[in-house]
């Protein structure tokens, strides 16, 4: 019998020492993830609020303010200000992708635009099919520099959305 009470209480003290461990875990999974995924817009250190100021604002007013938008969104590693110029004529790509595939994508754009300064080599863009506009920008980053095609297209709700960026030439950003 004496047994029998001392296996009941090592299970039990099993189950509890189990129950902690799995609340410590849970405490600790949530911490990492709030710490990983911010919904705070705003840029460290700026008085004004980042380039994607609220998650409803969508687009641009034309094809340039995106593009401008979204490189500066890239300047400040802002993901949540890129993710809402970035898509297609259908809408957002954060409306018709995964999060996790979202976040990757965003990721490496991120680091392959990573840049000091950019300049637009034409005043106007060049016109596609589709509404489509090409905007030839240069990219400095350090010695090094590079030119790249970034497309815009309006959106659904009429606003302009960075739809492709040609990161072939920009490999070397990415450090």
């Amino acid at each position: 019998m004496h047994n029998h009470t001392e296996g009941k209480e090592a299970l039990v003290r099993s189950a509890r020492n189990l129950n902690w461990l799995v609340l410590a875990g849970g405490l600790l999974t949530s911490a990492c993830a709030r710490q990983a995924v911010s919904t705070d817009l705003s840029i460290p250190g700026a008085t004004t609020p980042s380039v994607g100021a609220a998650p409803t604002t969508v687009g641009a007013a034309s094809g340039r303010a995106a593009v401008e938008t979204f490189l500066a969104a890239v300047k400040a590693q802002d993901l949540q200000g890129m993710s809402g110029l970035w898509g297609n004529s259908k809408g957002l790509a954060r409306d018709q992708l995964k999060r996790d595939e979202l976040e990757k994508r965003l990721i490496i754009m991120q680091c392959l635009m990573q840049h000091d300064r950019a300049v637009f080599l034409e005043e106007r863009p060049r016109l596609q099919t589709g509404g489509r506009q090409e905007h030839l920008v240069t990219l400095s980053k350090g010695k090094n520099s590079a030119n790249t095609v970034i497309t815009t297209i309006v959106g659904p709700e009429g606003r302009t959305l960075v739809e492709d960026v040609d990161v072939s030439k920009l490999r070397d950003f990415c450090s």
